[in-house]
């Protein structure tokens, strides 16, 4: 199945990824004491072999956090930052750690995936009434296309089709940003398509 989504597809996507974009800054905010804007400028369908060319480059390498998704429409949740990204976002939230250790430093990674998820796969419920749930996230530091296949291995398990949510964070000028796909089992898209009435 081809996905050509039209105007109206788009921005109830779209207004998905604000809320859920809306719901993690308030959350981060809080938990670094700061302000943190969050903004969706993109929001996409697309093929899951069009999701290193989003990214960047087979070899670059990233921080990847993974979450499973249970429930009506199941799949994966893969937030994908550049190193230098992760790095500055985690900074924010480790001030007052003399010298953070790597450890610490995927906590952090950990905690930003679960806020992220979370925050997301609750607007996507919240406009779709399906239930669904988050695994507890885990971080994979590694190239781009390793963590690709090593995570996906069993990729015939999965839609051809992922949807792509951009995210930029923004903290006192200090612009970052990372990738957020949901990777859906097959028939999952298109179950949250239908439940949009769309």
């Amino acid at each position: 199945m081809e996905f050509n989504l039209n105007d109206i597809q788009l921005d109830a996507l779209k207004e998905i990824g604000n809320i859920g974009a809306g719901n993690a800054a308030t959350a981060l905010s809080q938990l670094i004491n700061k302000k943190v804007d969050m903004t969706v400028p993109q929001v996409d369908v697309l093929l899951f072999n069009d999701m290193v060319s989003r990214i960047g480059d087979e070899e670059d390498l990233v921080i990847a956090v993974l979450l499973k998704v249970f429930g009506d429409a199941p799949g994966n949740i893969l937030f994908v930052m550049k190193p230098d990204s992760a790095r500055l976002i985690a900074d924010e939230m480790l001030i007052g750690f003399d010298i953070p250790s790597e450890e610490i430093y995927y906590s952090v990674y950990q905690e930003l995936g679960n806020i992220l998820g979370n925050s997301y796969l609750n607007a996507l419920s919240r406009f779709t009434e399906l239930n669904l749930v988050g695994s507890v996230p885990y971080v994979v530091e590694d190239m781009l296309a390793a963590i690709l296949s090593t995570t996906f291995i069993d990729a015939e398990q999965y839609s051809d089709y992922v949807l792509a949510i951009d995210t930029t964070f923004m903290q006192e000028n200090k612009e970052s940003g990372g990738y957020f796909f949901y990777i859906p089992m097959p028939g999952s898209l298109e179950k949250i398509l239908s439940k949009l009435g769309l």
